[in-house]
């Protein structure tokens, strides 16, 4: 049997939805893990990048799909199972104090027979087969330990399709799972443009909050706001994207319109004085009135400054 090589792999794991997480996307789930773990699992573990970025004392744990893949990894303190994560877990029991994950984004999955698996049996009903996104959190949740953290990148559609998902969100959200859901703007991996999300889950909170995060920006929001918006953790809801106006200097503004009256009033009184010349009249008195009107406006107030000092030269006229 022909071998593949690292081009077939990515190329095979990018048609089936499975991308490879590059090293700074790595350091970024690890930023959210704020202790030592001694031991961390990633369930869908690729090439074994999010598993990388740890000290290598750190006991390590993957399981890969792809057998071949998995044999590719070379990390200290790993220890590897190559299986499908939902339908053969390879570390059944076992509780890791850190779980990274980045599963492939709404893939199909068999849930015919997994009604019973204590790692989805807690919930109120099963994932859709045909979006294995929320069976992948079911599994994290399973086994990461009492006073562990579990940062998992996703497909931001899970923070808000109904029906199945709504419910299993719906039900992380009550029992207090969500800690922290981040969003992450398109073209951040190397193999896809889409926007993701990471999603961070801990058992032990100290608080119902659940903190958003979008580039510098953050909110804390209660379980109450998250439940009056249907139990959607889409962060675009609770850290809305500001919309920037453009700033106008109102005497830049002023300024300006001034010109604008000066050239028209130049082309009126060209026009005009065209008039007189060609039908033998004077243009004298409709300029006295004009100045009349002016000397109304002539006298500035002592405490008002001029702010613009426009001249007919400014505007392109000369005297």
């Amino acid at each position: 049997m022909k071998q593949k090589s690292i081009k077939n792999i990515r190329q095979e794991f990018k048609d089936n939805g499975i991308f490879y997480t590059p090293p700074e996307l790595a350091e970024k789930l690890k930023s959210y893990v704020d202790f030592e773990p001694e031991t961390v699992y990633d369930p869908t573990c690729g090439a074994g990048n999010l598993l990388r970025v740890f000290h290598e004392n750190v006991k390590k744990y993957g399981q890969e799909l792809d057998a071949e893949q998995l044999g590719l990894i070379d990390i200290p303190n790993f220890k590897g199972y190559a299986g499908d994560t939902l339908l053969d877990d390879g570390f059944s029991g076992m509780k890791f104090d850190c779980i990274v994950a980045n599963p492939p984004f709404s893939v199909k999955w068999d849930p015919e027979g997994l009604k019973d698996d204590e790692r989805f049996s807690r919930a109120p009903v099963l994932p859709p087969p045909s979006k294995a996104d929320w069976a992948f959190m079911l599994h994290i949740l399973y086994h990461l330990s009492d006073n562990g953290v579990a940062v998992v990148l996703e497909f931001p559609g899970i923070l808000y399709r109904g029906q199945r998902e709504g419910k299993v969100r719906k039900w992380f959200v009550e029992n207090n799972y969500i800690d922290r859901v981040v969003n992450i703007p398109g073209n951040t991996f190397e193999d896809t443009s889409i926007s993701t999300c990471i999603v961070v889950l801990k058992k032990n909170k100290t608080t119902t909050d659940i903190i958003f995060e979008d580039g510098d920006k953050t909110e804390t929001v209660s379980l109450e706001t998250v439940e009056e918006n249907d139990y959607s953790l889409s962060v675009s809801i609770y850290i809305p994207e500001e919309v920037e106006k453009e700033y106008i200097e109102p005497l830049a503004l002023e300024d300006e319109a001034r010109r604008s009256f000066l050239i028209r009033l130049k082309k009126e009184l060209d026009f005009e004085k065209m008039v007189c010349e060609m039908e033998g009249i004077s243009i004298r008195p409709f300029i006295s009135a004009i100045r009349k009107i002016i000397r109304e406006y002539d006298e500035v107030k002592p405490n008002v400054r001029d702010n613009n000092q426009i001249s007919l030269f400014d505007v392109g006229m000369k005297k």
